[in-house]
């Protein structure tokens, strides 16, 4: 086994994260794709194919999807808790200058993408490591040598092995693909996570003209070794490290068929676009050259006729009806911001079942991401020496339900009857959306003992 041995399951996926990543792209990567999302007609030449190709337009449900369900996770400020002393280090979690928010809304559209990410946490050598000396916090701090998340995508994660140990499964290996920057191209190494004899090594290979060659490294918390590999997967179900398949697979199928009917609809549009006339009744010897246009006439032979060679009535409507029926299954599959529309009301009942459904496959999702970032960040916060409550939640209230007036009339009641309590009260118009999502009960507490009392609460001094 080779270290940049691929799993057989990344064999299987390697096509499919690529269709996905370029109907994520656009019509650009589309294009750039050539046959392999348009085949040539037969007997078509290159010059005619790169003319029909440019002809045919990628209409984007794909990229908007992605965009769109992004965008209903973060419509609304994750919570995000951790020690004081750690939230400089949020600014630049991976060292490389992304923040933690960065990290969460990539490995969030990753995962719709693809259906997979890794997190790693790791921490840099100390430099005074070889002397056997331990630096403090302080130290650390000073040096800037904390620990950090390291991301890869789904292609840099080339191979993984899962053992049981005693009552748990347990990661044992990740081989991770690294891109190394210089002046060789194409230049990379392969990290092996693995754990080995019980306590987690990394192992960094090279390829040389030689062959393989490896550097051994032994990551120590607190100058301990760990029995376990700080590396998560996020996925769009379980996290277990298998490949599942992406959330937007079956959607960039349908939108690659609907990019070929288009291809097709504008080529015989262009081609029966342009007039072309016909003689029948003439010998084909004569070779008569006719001209066209205001002021010229054609004398013809007895019995000659003469028109244009037109589309006939129906025309291209059956590729037209083609491309409307697939426009209908993106929008179920997921593309609901390019769907018309609904012209007759819908119960509200009725919606709800319908937006439940399309929510929980992104709840799913919003849920693993969730958890792998959390995980990683206890870690980070351990692993750094600091104490404290770290908690991070993404948003799962997808779709905005606000609060109408007999309801708020119904809430208002039951909290002034005392049914309910001041903070539930404050928790639900919270939900409603009345109130800003980042506002706590106890800052509203204190808002309202800052501010003036209510019209008909001022006492009059004269009596």
């Amino acid at each position: 086994m080779q270290p940049d041995d691929k799993h057989s399951e990344y064999k299987e996926f390697e096509p499919v994260w690529k269709l996905c990543r370029d109907a994520s792209t656009g019509q650009r990567a589309i294009h750039k794709g050539g046959v392999a999302y348009l085949p040539k007609l037969e007997d078509q030449t290159t010059i005619q194919y790169e003319a029909y190709k440019r002809r045919a337009l990628f209409y984007n449900a794909t990229g908007r999807t992605v965009e769109g369900m992004k965008g209903l996770v973060f419509r609304k400020k994750p919570v995000l808790v951790v020690p004081k002393a750690m939230e400089p280090w949020l600014e630049d979690v991976t060292m490389t200058g992304i923040s933690f928010i960065g990290v969460a809304k990539k490995n969030t559209e990753e995962v719709i993408k693809v259906g997979r990410y890794g997190l790693l946490v790791d921490y840099p050598q100390s430099p005074n490591i070889d002397q056997g000396i331990k630096l403090t916090i302080n130290d650390a701090a000073l040096l800037d040598i904390r620990p950090y998340i390291a991301p890869y995508t789904t292609e840099c994660i080339l191979n993984w092995r899962n053992a049981r140990v005693g009552s748990k499964t347990v990661l044992m290996d990740v081989f991770l693909y690294e891109a190394i920057e210089g002046d060789k191209k194409d230049e990379y190494q392969i990290r092996q996570l693995t754990l080995e004899n019980g306590f987690y090594e990394q192992v960094i290979w090279k390829k040389g003209e030689n062959g393989w060659s490896s550097v051994r490294v032994t990551p120590l918390k607190f100058g301990e070794t760990m029995k376990w590999i700080p590396f998560w997967f996020s996925a769009a179900e379980e996290s277990d490290g298998s490949i599942q398949n992406s959330p937007i697979e079956d959607l960039a199928y349908v939108n690659i068929s609907h990019y070929q009917n288009s291809a097709d609809l504008e080529n015989g549009a262009h081609v029966s676009g342009l007039p072309t006339p016909y003689i029948t009744g003439l010998d084909a010897t004569e070779n008569p050259k006719l001209a066209l246009g205001t002021g010229t006439a054609w004398i013809l032979p007895e019995n000659a006729t003469a028109g244009f060679v037109q589309v006939g009535s129906e025309g291209f409507a059956s590729l037209e009806k083609l491309m409307d029926r697939k426009e209908n299954m993106l929008a179920a599959l997921g593309a609901r911001m390019i769907a018309p529309e609904k012209k007759a009301a819908e119960a509200a009942e009725t919606a709800g079942i319908r937006r439940g459904g399309e929510n929980s496959v992104l709840a799913d999702i919003a849920g693993t991401v969730e958890m792998s970032l959390q995980q990683a960040l206890q870690l980070m916060a351990e692993w750094g020496g600091l104490q404290g409550e770290v908690r991070f939640e993404l948003n799962k209230d997808f779709l905005p339900m606000n609060m109408d007036a007999n309801a708020l009339n119904a809430l208002v009641k039951a909290w002034q009857s005392g049914a309910i309590s001041e903070e539930t009260f404050f928790d639900t118009i919270k939900a409603g959306e009345l109130v800003d999502q980042t506002l706590t009960f106890e800052d509203e507490q204190e808002r309202k003992e800052a501010s003036a009392p209510p019209l008909g609460m001022i006492a009059n001094d004269t009596e």
